[in-house]
């Protein structure tokens, strides 16, 4: 954990990437096919982002570091592992009534991601993890073709999809 911070704000952050993936997964009304690749291919988007070695910034290099550290002390591995992250963020999206619900929810973790940082770290740091996050969450965004018939004229990212990008970059703090 990094020292700025208590163990709950750590925690915070930690939940950040996977409440990327969600904001990009609950975007759109997709079908139920569409949603699990989406959802899974952020799952993956995130474990990679896990084993990157090119990170800007301190912060934002221990964080990924504690994530990596994390699923290493997990029982499962691989595939396994995947599933299991899979199945945890479907837990959390069921919880939601309505999937404007789960929307808000992320939102509010973000404003919560943006208040910690503003308040423990230097401009810097808050901007390089920020900028990150949504590095995570525009790659979880891209990697589902979505719209248009059989594949023609579909977008990489969707119109509410974008909106919801804004919508985070917002609540990050970063003016979009």
């Amino acid at each position: 954990m990094y020292q700025a911070f208590t163990e709950d704000e750590w925690n915070t952050l930690l939940q950040a990437p996977m409440q990327a993936v969600m904001a990009v997964c609950l975007a759109d009304r997709v079908d139920p096919v569409t949603f699990l690749q989406e959802l899974k291919a952020g799952v993956m988007i995130v474990t990679e982002e896990l084993g990157r070695s090119d990170l800007a910034g301190e912060l934002t290099s221990a964080l990924v570091s504690d994530m990596a550290k994390l699923d290493a002390a997990d029982a499962l591995a691989g595939e396994q592992l995947q599933l299991k992250k899979q199945f945890e963020l479907l837990g959390l999206i069921q919880t939601f009534k309505k999937s404007s619900e789960g929307r808000d929810y992320v939102i509010s973790h973000m404003q919560k991601v943006a208040a910690i940082l503003d308040a423990k770290v230097t401009g810097v740091q808050a901007t390089e993890l920020k900028e990150w996050l949504m590095s995570v969450a525009t790659k979880v965004a891209e990697a589902q073709k979505e719209g248009g018939v059989m594949g023609i004229g579909a977008s990489r990212i969707s119109e509410k999809e974008h909106d919801g990008l804004r919508k985070m970059a917002v609540a990050l703090g970063l003016s979009r």
